[in-house]
Formats: structure tokens, C-alpha cells, sequence
């Protein structure tokens, strides 16, 4: 930082002041720069001696800074004066941001859980907008702050010491809080316009209460419609009431907790869950109470995940009919799809990948009419039925699918713009390929029994980018290039598998005019290949890599 940086009396832009020990650097700069105004960050608070060295700051005077940010090192050790320091910086009460940042105090100030300012009169931060609470590990309680009429976004991160999150979170009165928000008609509404709230690396907190009687009013969290629950590994029981809320994002917590939050959700847009401990299946009243509504599932490495429930066609409750996109990955317990998956009449997306004890995938002709992506990583040994139906198709991925042994006809998927297939190691044949006009990636590698490439290849005079190699002995490079010959002049992108016994450069690949990039996998440095492409094909960008590593 500047010396005496506060003797610029008319500076209005500081977006960051860091504090220092030494006179022209200490927090007492800032005092006469009354024209400050957007936002400012301060860092090193560490340095300020006392809460009367932090008033020097006025930052109550300075009515034009709508965003504070607070920061002390995280590395410092030995005790601190953080509570004294913070109760000086007590901001104007027009301020509609405020973050803190490695906090060491074990309360916060008067003026964030009280509405007594610092002079003793009535100080309210009616006007906050987002609050962020990050790394204050030595707090046992998070403020109250549910009396906010306008806070929006609350992000509560790291804080180690907090176990239990109680009623005093939402007011420190039964009778606090506000009329407004979609279900505070009365006047106790707590969080009455929060829309966002953020829990991450909490990692002893064990309870999470919910507010007391204001539950069955519907006056809790009335406009709540993102909740990120992440990292919170010891966390086992928490609120049920969240009435609105669209978007869940949960990972790194128990099944227990899972099944509490969802127990009651009704308007659930999106749900992404992330290695969910303790979680065999999914709660069937998650379909139930939210089939028009979801359109979103994504399913993260819950290791202990077996089976997912969809309603039946004849069940009571309707299909979940707005689902759009559905993303599995990584569970590896997970035996089985459901054979409703074909009542998902809007889905687009469909990705299940990782997931080694799926050993049958069932029929996806219910869900074809709006399929744009399919990825399938799993040990069925049957490709499912109903691809020629998927006419709307244009991303198809088969990846690591060791028990595979061929792919149907793909003749109908005219809208088809990216197909993969690899790593396949007991594929011996993929259908015809004779209608891919849009096709514009092809990728065919690491399938080692595959004797010959599918017909129809000549027919894809679009395709810009291959991705090709590592079959069978008798399917070699200088074969697989000739049956592209049609290609030379338009393919730009060239990546080739299984180049370890290539004891001379491929001079088919001489005829590809257009190639602007080359990456051939298995070539040894020694083999000197770089400097013969060079000499023939000067524009070309051209890589070897001596270990067969995937692409994706």
C-alpha cells in the first residue's frame, strides 16, 4: 500500500486497504477518506491494537460504502483482541454487504447480533443484503440474524467450533421478525426475504434446529429458494421447513439429514447430491411431491447408494414428468436402473457413468423424443433398446464398459453431432453408420477385440475431429486411415491410439491436407517422428505421447 494513503481526502475507489505496523500504514488512513464509496476490503486486521484504533476508520461516517470486507491472516498465532477490533469497524446502517474472514473472537460484536450500536442507541442493519461469515473457527454461536427484512444471501463457511446451529440463529426474541416474503403474512416472519443460504465445512456441526413455533405458521425461510449444504460430515439432524426452496445442492453429509431436508419439499427444481453417506435409495416421496417440478437430479459418488425408486405408471402419483436432465456417477453399489426410467417423457439428458455394478440398463424408448445426451459407463452386457428411436440425439457417449460386446445400428440418429466409444475391451462390432450427416467428433478407441470399423464411415463428410486407434492386431493405423480417405481435405483434429509398433511414420497421414492437429499415443521420443511431420507438414501442430493415456 501507499504511504499516507489518507491524505488523498478525495480518493472515492479503494477496493483494498492492507494494514501495516508502521505509521502511514495503520487503519487510522482510512479515517479522512470520507468520499469513499462502492466497496472495501481490509486486510491484516490483526495489526489494529484495540476497538479504538478500529473507530479511527469511521467507517460508520462513510455512507457511500455499500460492501465491507474483514480480513485477519489466517496463519497468526497467540491470542488476539479480534472481538474488540470488530466492534470498532461497526459499519453505517445502510450497508449491504458485509464480509468477515478468519474472525478469532469467540462472539461477534454488539452491533451484527444486537440492535444496540456502539453509542447505545437503536442500530439496526435493516438494509443487508448478503452477509458471509468464513473462517471464524473460534465462534461456538452464529449471530442471530433471522430479523433481517432484506438480507438475501447468507454463506456460512468453516466455522469449527459451532456444533449446533439453535433457535437463537433465527431470533433472540419470540416476538422479532417481519411481515415480509411469500409466507410471512404475519409478523413473526424469520429470514423473511432470504432466497440463498450456504453451509459449507462445518465439520462438527452435529445439530441444526429448527425455529420454535414459527414452523407450523409457514413464517420461516418464506422466499428460501437455493440451499448448499457441503462438507458438513458430523451433521444429522436438521429443518424440514423450507417451503419454496427450488435448488438443493448436498454433498459430504449423512442420509439422515438428506431424508429430513427433502421430507417436505414440494417446488424442488434441482437436486445435486454429492457422496451422501448412509443413503440406500432415494425416498420415494421425493417423486411424489415433486413431480412437476423437478427437472434436474444429479448423483455423485454415494458410495452406499443401491437402488433408485421412480413411481410406477400405475402407481398413485403421476410420472415424474418435468425431469430433464438425470446424471449418476460413481455410485458403486448401485445394482440396478428402474425400468419407469422410460416414464421420464422429457428427458434431454441421461448420464450414467461409473457405476461397475449396473448390469442391466433399461429400455430408453419412453424417454427418445427429447434425448439429446446419452452416456452410458456401466457392466451391462446388452446395449438398451430403443436407440433408433432417439432421433433427437446429438451427444452418445459408451465409455469403459467392460462386458459390452456390440452396439446397435445408429442409422435413425440423424442429429448426432458427437459420438464416442471407448474403452470397451470385449466390443466385437458397432452398427452401420451410414446416415451421421451431422456427425462432427468421432472418437472409437481402447476396444481391443474389435476386428473391423462399422460401415457407413464414408458417409460422414462432416466430421471435422477423429479420435481413433488401439484394436485388434489386424485393425492397424495405416487401415483405419484409409478407410477416411474421403476426409482429406476437410479433417482438422487427429488423435491415433496404439502407435507403440509404428517403426515408421503413418504417410497416409500426409494425404490429410486440411489437418491442422496430430496426437499420436505410444510413439517413443527416440523414434524421432516429430521431425519428419515437420519437414512434410510445417502448419500442422503435431504431439507424441509415449504413454496410451485416455482422452476425454
Amino acid at each position: 500500500m501507499p504511504v499516507n494513503i489518507g491524505q488523498l481526502t478525495c480518493l472515492q475507489t479503494l477496493p483494498f486497504f492492507v494494514i501495516g505496523q508502521n505509521t502511514g500504514h495503520r487503519i487510522e488512513e482510512l479515517g479522512c477518506l470520507s468520499q469513499l464509496r462502492g466497496g472495501l476490503n481490509i486486510f491484516n486486521l490483526e495489526h489494529v491494537r484495540d476497538k479504538e484504533e478500529a473507530k479511527t476508520a469511521n467507517l460508520a461516517g462513510k455512507t457511500r460504502l455499500h460492501k465491507l470486507e474483514f480480513h485477519w491472516s489466517p496463519e497468526r498465532v497467540g491470542n488476539n483482541n479480534d472481538e474488540d477490533v470488530l466492534e470498532g469497524l461497526q459499519p453505517h446502517p445502510r450497508l449491504k454487504s458485509l464480509k468477515i474472514g478468519n474472525f478469532g473472537g469467540e462472539k461477534f460484536p454488539s452491533w451484527i447480533v444486537a440492535s444496540v450500536n456502539i453509542s447505545g442507541g437503536l442500530f439496526l442493519l435493516n438494509h443487508l443484503l448478503e452477509i458471509c461469515l468464513k473462517g471464524c473457527d473460534k465462534c461456538e454461536k452464529i449471530p442471530t440474524l433471522g430479523h433481517l427484512p432484506c438480507l438475501k444471501f447468507l454463506q456460512i463457511m468453516a466455522m469449527d467450533n459451532v456444533t449446533c446451529i439453535g433457535t437463537e440463529f433465527y431470533s433472540s426474541d419470540s416476538g422479532a421478525g417481519s411481515s415480509t416474503g411469500r409466507g410471512g403474512s404475519g409478523r413473526n416472519a424469520l429470514f423473511p426475504a432470504l432466497e440463498r443460504l450456504d453451509l459449507q465445512h462445518m465439520h462438527n456441526l452435529v445439530e441444526w434446529k429448527d425455529a420454535m413455533d414459527a414452523t407450523t405458521t409457514g413464517m420461516v425461510f418464506p422466499c428460501l429458494e437455493e440451499l448448499t449444504i457441503k462438507e458438513c460430515s458430523k451433521l444429522i439432524s436438521a429443518p424440514c421447513h423450507f417451503p419454496y426452496l427450488k435448488k438443493l445442492d448436498i454433498g459430504k453429509t449423512c442420509g439422515t439429514t438428506f431424508k429430513n431436508i427433502i421430507s417436505k419439499l414440494t417446488t424442488l427444481v434441482s437436486l445435486d447430491m454429492y457422496d451422501i453417506s448412509k443413503l440406500a435409495c432415494l425416498p420415494e416421496h421425493l417423486w411424489q411431491n415433486n413431480t412437476t417440478s423437478l427437472m434436474s437430479l444429479n448423483i455423485r459418488y454415494c458410495a452406499d447408494l443401491v437402488s433408485i425408486l421412480l413411481p410406477h405408471e400405475d402407481d398413485v402419483c403421476a410420472p415424474c414428468t418435468s425431469l430433464q436432465s438425470v446424471l449418476i456417477v460413481g455410485c458403486k453399489k448401485l445394482s440396478h436402473l428402474p425400468n419407469t426410467l422410460q416414464t421420464l417423457i422429457s428427458l434431454e439428458k441421461f448420464d450414467v457413468s461409473n457405476c461397475p455394478n449396473v448390469i442391466y440398463f433399461p429400455s430408453i424408448q419412453g424417454v427418445a423424443p427429447f434425448l439429446r445426451t446419452l452416456a452410458i459407463s456401466c457392466s451391462a452386457e446388452v446395449f438398451p433398446s430403443g436407440l433408433q428411436s432417439c432421433t433427437s440425439l446429438s451427444e452418445l457417449k459408451i465409455a469403459t464398459c467392460p462386458n459390452l460386446k456390440s452396439i446397435p445400428d445408429m442409422r435413425e440418429l440423424h442429429s448426432l453431432i458427437r459420438l464416442v466409444i471407448l474403452d470397451c475391451p470385449n466390443l466385437i462390432s458397432i452398427g452401420d453408420l451410414p446416415e451421421l450427416h451431422s456427425l462432427d467428433l468421432l472418437e472409437i478407441s481402447l476396444c481391443r477385440k474389435l476386428r473391423h470399423l462399422p460401415d457407413g464411415l464414408d458417409c460422414l463428410t462432416r466430421l471435422r475431429r477423429l479420435q481413433i486407434g488401439q484394436f485388434c492386431e489386424e485393425l492397424d493405423v495405416s487401415t483405419i486411415l484409409c478407410s477416411f480417405q474421403h476426409l482429406q481435405t476437410s479433417l482438422e483434429e487427429l488423435v491415433l491410439f496404439g502407435c507403440d509398433k509404428l517403426n515408421t511414420p503413418p504417410g497416409e497421414i500426409l494425404h490429410f491436407t486440411g489437418l491442422k492437429l496430430l496426437i499420436m499415443f505410444g510413439c517413443s521420443p527416440e523414434r524421432n517422428f516429430y521431425k519428419w511431420f515437420k519437414r512434410r507438414m510445417p502448419h500442422l501442430d503435431v504431439s507424441f505421447v509415449p504413454v496410451p493415456h485416455l482422452l476425454f
